[in-house]
């Protein structure tokens, strides 16, 4: 009788451990499936948001001027053939169009022309959510690009101290998009963070990129779905959580520089097509 109480006992015991040990997986399946599932819950649903900026670029022609201005050429790379002409940047069909081609236009030396717009001056945001749908076409050395800069110089210094959010990268001929952040801690001496996400999209069709951004987290999303939270650490300063400041929204078409690498010109011309711009604050 002894001998079988301990037998029973033993038995006890290993499915009183087997039964914790199920529990304890499943508890960890469930939190990653929570990490990784998008942000259709009830947190999100809970959210109402008014809007505040909007382009749907249903005119033909110049780009809207009490919206927008246009992107500056300079030295960084992806600024480095920017043009200000409406045969770079225009409205047609109900979409803006912004492209890069080879071309020599008289009085400009330059190799290859790109186009940029963005709406420093016009319009900033401090925490809320943007969504821009857009498409474009694909080849070596191109670099679409949604992104979000600082207005004004910068409260916390140069790039990338002030920070930047890119809510979509493309470079060459990827199969995904980049949607990253920028700033002192996370930024290398050659510009590359360390908080970056590579998410897959429709190459075919139009996709919508966006992010929601409040005073503790970035969240980046393609076509609604959650992709990368950057969540601003305890006891951060600048360094961490440079985004407690307004940006402004920039749209460009670049290439032939930096990131991609040369282009090859077989593949030009480079387009991005823009369905619409949405921006919206919480009510």
């Amino acid at each position: 009788m002894k001998k079988r109480a301990i037998l029973l006992n033993g038995l006890s015991l290993v499915l009183a451990c087997s039964t914790l040990q199920i529990k304890a997986q499943s508890g960890v399946t469930k939190a990653l499936q929570q990490q990784s599932s998008p942000a259709e819950g009830p947190a999100k649903a809970r959210v109402k948001w008014k809007l505040v900026f909007s382009d749907k670029f249903d005119s033909n022609g110049a780009f809207d001027q009490s919206k927008w201005v246009y992107s500056s050429r300079g030295n960084p790379a992806w600024a480095r053939y920017l043009t200000a002409s409406p045969e770079y940047v225009y409205q047609k069909g109900g979409k803006l169009l912004l492209k890069m081609d080879k071309a020599n236009l008289p009085g400009d030396s330059v190799p290859y022309h790109s186009a940029g717009i963005q709406t420093s001056g016009k319009f900033s945001l401090l925490y809320g959510k943007v969504e821009v749908r857009a498409k474009f076409t694909k080849g070596k050395g191109s670099w679409p690009a949604i992104w979000m800069m600082p207005e004004g110089s910068g409260a916390y210094g140069g790039w990338p101290n002030s920070g930047e959010i890119d809510i979509m990268e493309h470079v060459n001929n990827e199969p995904v998009i980049h949607q990253t952040i920028h700033n002192t801690a996370m930024t290398d001496a050659a510009g590359a963070s360390k908080a970056t996400h590579q998410a897959s999209y429709d190459a075919e069709d139009f996709n919508t990129y966006g992010i929601i951004w409040n005073a503790e987290t970035i969240q980046f999303y393609v076509n609604d779905v959650l992709q990368y939270t950057y969540a601003k650490p305890e006891g951060s300063t600048f360094k961490e959580w440079p985004f407690d400041k307004p940006f402004y929204l920039i749209l460009n078409q670049a290439g032939g520089a930096g990131w991609p690498g040369a282009l090859e010109e077989q593949d030009l011309p480079f387009e991005m097509q823009v369905d619409w711009v949405k921006v919206y604050k919480q009510k």
